[in-house]
């Protein structure tokens, strides 16, 4: 019975990948510091890193830096908003906002098969 249920949570998992949305996360450092914002956003990514290992339904999808403004869009897919704020919480970013988002033309982004 063992050998069956790791192909039925790969199956959940395929499910709940599927039925991810787009999630804007944005923020910037105080005080302006391009470093920082970048720190920042390697600390988003490891988290989402993290939580899609370890069996979140949850996927890094890109990350935009704005250095005249010391600031980071990031883009994650995830099935909940509340898995992308705790990803934001174990960065350390609170005050970060979390927005979901949808792409405008173009193809949507491929299905989270990987955990990365």
């Amino acid at each position: 019975m063992r050998a069956g249920r790791p192909r039925q949570r790969g199956r959940m998992g395929e499910e709940r990948h599927r039925q991810a949305g787009l999630f804007l996360v944005q923020f910037r450092s105080c005080p302006p510091s391009v470093g920082d914002a970048v720190e920042m956003h390697r600390a988003l990514h490891r988290a989402v890193t993290r939580l899609g290992s370890a069996g979140t339904a949850i996927r890094w999808c890109a990350a935009w830096l704005l250095p005249d403004e010391c600031g980071c869009l990031c883009l994650v897919q995830a099935v909940r908003e509340s898995d992308v704020v705790l990803a934001r919480d174990l960065a350390a970013l609170p005050s970060a906002s979390v927005s979901p988002a949808r792409a405008l033309g173009g193809p949507p982004p491929p299905p989270t098969g990987s955990r990365s």
